[in-house]
């Protein structure tokens, strides 16, 4: 009988928990403790706060529990900037939208406008986002510039870091951050991209700030101390 009076407690005691519960969640789905009051956004660079907030605008008032982000996930995924969008539910008043965009190696400068490069998504000119600019191009030279790009990233990410402007006219011309410009012309940016990071580490180390380097031909390098021979 004892075992059977025990049995009969536990679920008691089990019911009365799950009751419980379901009232705890009944109360927390219709308080209006539990209203969205703040949103914060984390991880964009190139797309517009305020922009995001908006999207998010009609979740405020919402209860927190009732909320659903599938919407405001869509609508920021369909964007060729984003790679992935998350809401995470801070109770009992903040959603956080987490961004993570994609990671663009340059912008494209196209009639004044600034774009992304590779989906033409427009910027902000005044965006603190610090890529190399790539003007005078046509769809070979972003090709180009783009191939040179990835191939500087591989080899060392400090190196595309370096550079400041792109230019494409019948040849890759490089303007670096301390404006010395680099003639690549076309074509085989595996061997002069090494070529350039060994020959900057070498007048680096000598102490030489050089003003033009011409990497065109293939087994040869020159440099000259002005903008140009």
């Amino acid at each position: 009988m004892r075992g059977r009076g025990s049995f009969l407690l536990s679920i008691l005691g089990l019911s009365f928990s799950l009751l419980l519960a379901l009232l705890l969640r009944d109360w927390a789905l219709r308080s209006p403790y539990f209203r969205i009051e703040q949103i914060t956004v984390k991880g964009n660079r190139l797309l517009d706060r305020e922009e995001i907030l908006q999207l998010a605008k009609p979740a405020e008032g919402q209860n927190i529990f009732r909320f659903k982000a599938s919407q405001i996930d869509n609508q920021l995924e369909a964007n060729p900037i984003v790679e992935r969008a998350k809401i995470v539910k801070r109770p009992p008043h903040l959603i956080e939208i987490r961004v993570e965009e994609q990671e663009p190696l340059f912008l494209v400068n196209r009639g004044g406008r600034l774009l992304v490069q590779g989906d033409g998504f427009t910027i902000d000119p005044h965006s603190p986002l610090d890529l190399p600019i790539l003007s005078g191009t046509d769809d070979l030279g972003e090709r180009y510039a783009e191939e040179l790009a990835l191939r500087m990233k591989r080899e060392d990410p400090t190196l595309l870091d370096m550079v400041s402007q792109i230019r494409w006219e019948k040849g890759i011309t490089l303007w670096l951050q301390d404006g010395c410009r680099v003639e690549l012309g076309e074509g085989n940016f595996g061997e002069k991209t090494s070529h350039l990071k060994r020959l900057l580490a070498l007048l680096k180390d000598a102490g030489d700030n050089p003003g033009f380097i011409d990497l065109r031909f293939r087994g040869q390098a020159v440099v000259s101390k002005g903008r140009k021979l």
